[in-house]
């Protein structure tokens, strides 16, 4: 069952049509979807209220519902010759009259009650999306990169205006400049009316009376664009790069789209990164391992030498401290990690063997064995992995 209308709006029975209004456009700025989107039933009531006041703001409807009610009205939308109630003009009509075309941050409504066009006026460009490749080393201290790819860019030929002529740029007269057109439908529900774009201008509330002959009115020709970008030190594989303005040209002066660039870095022969860290593998003999040895090892700042102590073991891994990859966000440096690795010998010959033998015989296995480590040094070795 209907709610009474007085009541839906919180008005009494003798307001006046002020005081209906305020009531109205109080309750639409609360229950609009748009501003009241967390409540399911907020649309429901929004309709109901867009309903009363429709009813409530013409004299002639409120008499007949003070008379006979929501029967009354029903009866007069069916009667022949008698009152005929028109149903609601459409809630795009309704809230353009009170509020305005932008009154919850849109444009005009378009044709459904919640549903909102792009403002009118040429087209904006599109947004891009383009791929660049990036070796380990552009990517860890950036560099500039110059981007190829085919989009639209502003016609040379008119400047972007469009037209051959700028005194042939006029204001299209079937929209009046506003880019939309209102169509009336009647049904057997009432008379509801619906706002879309002109379909003489485009949308755009401008017509090109001599186009210019390299855009053909457009303002944008799509041909090869070279785009220089900067890639900022430290960034990483599956991230992208937005740069405003550089993407596809709008029509007719209209501001271009964004261009976004996707970062690939294609894998790197020595090193193997792990955020800003990176990681290295050093191979050194069993002799190396065990008598120590100081080795060039290459780093993304060039070679270092290396020290690795007697009784290295593989597995174990030597940090070098902020020599890794720089933070995207300018907190220093990551670390080089270098993982070692031992080789051992193949194919001996006898004599070869046989010192190795003799080696195994004069060692005895209590060199074999985990060293004795204190608690300072576990937590250094910890605290270095």
């Amino acid at each position: 069952m209907k709610r009474d209308y007085y009541e839906v709006l919180g008005v009494s029975r003798d307001a006046d049509v002020q005081q209906i209004k305020k009531a109205y456009r109080k309750l639409a700025r609360e229950l609009h979807p748009d501003v009241n989107c967390n409540d399911p039933g907020c649309e429901e009531k929004f309709k109901e209220a867009t309903e009363a006041y429709e009813v409530l703001s013409d004299q002639e409807k409120r008499s007949v519902y003070d008379a006979y009610g929501h029967d009354g009205l029903r009866r007069g939308a069916a009667g022949a010759g008698g009152f005929g109630f028109d149903g609601f003009s459409g809630f795009g009509d309704l809230f353009e009259n009170l509020f305005g075309g932008g009154a919850f941050g849109g444009g005009a409504f378009d044709g459904g009650p919640f549903g909102r066009a792009r403002p009118a006026g040429p087209a904006p460009g599109q947004d891009l999306a383009v791929e660049v490749e990036l070796t380990l080393e552009e990517a860890a201290f950036g560099v500039e990169r110059e981007i190829t790819f085919g989009a639209y860019g502003v016609c040379t030929g008119c400047g972007g205006l469009g037209a051959a002529d700028p005194s042939s740029l006029k204001t299209c007269p079937e929209c009046g400049g506003v880019g939309r057109v209102r169509t009336v439908r009647r049904t057997i529900l009432g008379q509801f009316v619906q706002t879309g774009p002109c379909p003489r201008c485009g949308a755009t509330g401008q017509i090109v009376e001599s186009p210019c002959e390299e855009c053909r009115g457009e303002g944008r020709v799509h041909a090869e664009r070279k785009v220089t970008v900067q890639i900022p030190a430290g960034i990483d594989a599956g991230q992208r790069i937005r740069v405003p303005g550089r993407g596809g040209a709008g029509e007719r002066g209209a501001h271009a789209g964004d261009l976004y660039v996707h970062v690939r870095v294609t894998p790197h022969e020595l090193f193997e990164r792990r955020g800003d860290d990176i990681l290295y593998g050093a191979d050194l003999t069993m002799i190396q391992a065990a008598v120590g040895v100081t080795l060039t090892i290459p780093t993304l700042d060039g070679d270092e030498e290396v020290t690795f102590e007697p009784g290295t073991q593989p597995g174990e891994i030597k940090v070098l401290r902020g020599k890794g990859v720089p933070n995207l966000h300018g907190r220093g440096r990551g670390d080089q990690e270098i993982l070692i690795r031992v080789l051992v010998p193949r194919d001996l010959d006898d004599n070869q063997r046989r010192i190795l033998q003799e080696f195994e015989e004069a060692c005895g296995t209590e060199h074999y064995g985990d060293r004795d480590e204190g608690v300072l040094h576990k937590l250094r070795n910890w605290f270095s992995s």
